[in-house]
């Protein structure tokens, strides 16, 4: 890595004792600052699932608008995904990483204030609005300065993002069984979000978030670009835009409705609904693995296999498991290939598939791609129960849409990508 795009590590440009693939150690330190804030951002966005039986029974929902205000807060990260992109292109990611904070925290804590459907469809909508920018600046500052080992590096993001989401809903249930009330864990969270948003504000450097990645003027520099479309909206950001709407739907058509399923066709108890389903969040761990195979093999065919696999256990976890250990098993898979293997390389495919200036944008097609879809998920998970039941909707929902994914995938361009660096 040059000096002109990472002054982080410009002092030597080998891999030096105590650090990782040859990024400083204070790089490293800031990329676990922001993991952290990250992981917020996911135990924040699953404490809404995991109490919806009881925010459900407070407000008097049907399964079909439970559904809907469960997913909803994916419609502000979908608005919100491209209009971040391009203002992460042209501003400050440090300031949009803090002001979103800010913003999800502070709708996260306006939850409890609700009084009906649309002031809580309004609140929930806004915290993925704040969710949504700060993921887009997060993933452009973490693909840019580590663009040596995009894959592998994101794969910490994800893996911040399955801790989060692993602890969120325990954690929640323990605040619940604590306080009585629905309403505690969103205020701990909110409060929480506000506590990260200051300590990013004043340790983290802008000379990590704003790196430009793999760009510089010179003739080398230019030469190994060459053959990359100069457009944004070319022919393997197509396609992956088509994966990434079929994650979303596939995703969280699962993560939506989950702990009702458990608790009302399987009758699991609230504690049991909140474990199995928190397992999905320690599949999110594989994320190293998902990156580390994104770098070393052909991308494509990594992220059409775990398409496959999501099929197989989105199948299985409906129609076949009815225990406890069946179902935490089948929650920690699916965290696994959709959120270590899908997700990490969804995201990374299409910063490779832009030139390094475009890659803000890209992390927002991402985002408006998979939260768009997510937004419905939920009500099209509820619609297809009340038409063919539980099994039938998983099927279709589940199982049957993922292999329009990797068909996607099939077609896309291997020569029309930035190259994985196979050395650090």
């Amino acid at each position: 890595m040059s000096a002109h795009t990472n002054s982080l590590d410009s002092k030597s440009q080998r891999p030096s004792a105590g650090t990782a693939l040859g990024y400083s150690a204070a790089s490293i330190a800031f990329l676990v600052i922001l993991c952290l804030a990250y992981s917020i951002n996911a135990a924040d966005r699953q404490i809404f699932p995991t109490l919806l039986p009881a925010i459900r029974e407070h407000f008097g929902y049907d399964l079909k608008t439970a559904g809907l205000m469960s997913t909803i807060f994916t419609l502000g990260l979908a608005i919100a995904g491209i209009p971040s992109g391009y203002l992460v292109d042209r501003t400050s990611r440090k300031t949009i990483i803090i002001t979103a904070m800010v913003i999800y925290s502070v709708f996260t804590l306006a939850t409890v204030l609700a009084f009906g459907f649309w002031d809580m469809l309004f609140y929930r909508a806004l915290t993925g609005v704040g969710e949504g920018m700060q993921m887009a600046a997060l993933f452009a500052a973490i693909g840019s300065f580590f663009y040596k080992k995009r894959s592998f590096f994101m794969g910490w993001m994800i893996l911040a993002y399955g801790v989060g989401a692993f602890l969120g809903p325990r954690a929640g249930a323990m605040l619940v069984q604590s306080s009585g009330a629905w309403q505690t864990p969103f205020v701990w969270f909110a409060g929480v979000g506000i506590v990260l948003a200051l300590v990013v504000l004043v340790v983290v450097p802008k000379e990590f978030t704003e790196s430009k990645g793999p760009q510089s003027t010179s003739a080398m520099d230019e030469a190994a670009l060459a053959h990359m479309p100069t457009e944004l909206w070319n022919r393997n950001v197509i396609l992956a835009f088509v994966g990434c709407v079929i994650l979303g739907f596939s995703l969280y058509g699962y993560l939506g409705l989950y702990t009702t399923y458990v608790k009302e066709t399987l009758h699991f108890s609230q504690a049991d609904a909140a474990a199995a389903f928190s397992y999905f969040g320690l599949g999110g761990l594989m994320s190293f693995v998902g990156g580390w195979f994104g770098d070393r093999f052909p991308q494509r065919w990594v992220t059409a296999i775990a398409f496959a696999l999501l099929s197989l256990v989105g199948y299985t976890m409906y129609n076949v498991a009815t225990t406890l250990p069946m179902q935490s098993m089948l929650s920690f898979l699916t965290g696994a290939f959709a959120s270590g293997f899908v997700f990490v390389n969804l995201l990374t495919l299409l910063q490779r598939s832009v030139r390094p200036h475009m890659v803000g944008r890209a992390s927002g097609i991402f985002l408006t791609s998979v939260f768009g879809a997510a937004s419905t998920a939920g009500w099209l998970m509820g619609y297809l129960v009340g038409a063919f039941g539980w099994g039938g909707a998983a099927l279709i929902e589940l199982s049957l849409l993922p292999i329009i994914g990797i068909i996607a995938m099939a077609f896309i361009d291997p020569t029309k990508l930035i190259a994985v660096a196979k050395k650090a």
